[in-house]
């Protein structure tokens, strides 16, 4: 996640979702439509939101900056950078601008603390060949 011009890594990360890219459902019925049913066509494109599951540790430089994150509101560039095949040096990335929406965190009695941070995708993905 950049914060400023610089990029952190958010450590201890166990899961996460990718942008989930879908249109919007625009209703175009009208007095001829075809049996009295509902006609649909794309509209805009909602990218969704991200979940990113990890290890909690209170205090840690990926707690702070996600907490500071939370409260400024501002939308920041992310990146995603996943492996193209296990074991392989070659990447995929997903690039997008988006805020953190929000912040769970967890403290179980008898298990690994964790949070999950939510972030709203606030524009256009670019995937591509990363390093």
């Amino acid at each position: 996640m950049n914060y400023g011009r610089r990029k952190h890594w958010l450590g201890r990360s166990s899961n996460m979702t990718l942008p989930n890219p879908q249109f919007e459902d625009v209703e175009v019925t009208h007095y001829k439509s075809t049996n009295r049913e509902r006609e649909y066509i794309a509209g805009l494109i909602e990218n969704g939101e991200i979940q990113i599951e990890m290890n909690y540790v209170g205090g840690s430089a990926t707690d702070l900056l996600i907490t500071a994150a939370k409260a400024a509101g501002t939308v920041r560039q992310m990146e995603i950078v996943v492996p193209t095949t296990v074991g392989a040096s070659k990447k995929w990335k997903f690039t997008f601008p988006c805020y953190v929406k929000g912040y769970e965190r967890a403290i179980p009695l008898d298990d690994r603390l964790t949070a999950v941070m939510t972030v709203k995708v606030a524009g256009a993905v670019t995937e591509a060949a990363g390093t």
